[in-house]
């Protein structure tokens, strides 16, 4: 929920500063980024149970990259073809993954503290 938050303050930010088409450009890469982010999960989800067999876990983890190469391309190339800004739906994408990537570690770093 942090990072959609976090990206959705960076549209209304563009937004008020008279920028509603890189507005709407950024808003359609945190949505790409949330779906992708979706596809991740589940694919952990789906490898867990295989712990005590790694390779079985791997395999599934190979399949979902996949699949989250193949939604990401076809709706990139989707918005190309309507002759929408794909830089901001890309910007998008990449800040979504840099909120997840800041919200996983204080979220570890609250682990780590309840443990000691």
């Amino acid at each position: 929920m942090g990072p959609a938050l976090a990206g959705l303050a960076f549209v209304a930010v563009l937004y008020g500063a008279g920028k509603p088409d890189w507005a709407l450009a950024l808003f359609r890469g945190i949505i790409l980024g949330l779906l992708d982010t979706v596809i991740l999960i589940h694919g952990i989800r789906k490898a867990m149970p295989y712990d005590k067999e790694p390779k079985k876990g791997l395999v599934i983890m190979r399949r979902y990259r996949w699949y989250r190469i193949i939604a990401a391309s076809s709706i990139i190339i989707l918005l190309l073809r309507q002759g929408s800004a794909v830089a901001g739906v890309c910007l998008g994408l990449l800040l979504i993954h840099i909120f997840l990537l800041f919200n996983l570690t204080f979220i570890a770093y609250r682990l780590n503290k309840e443990e000691t």
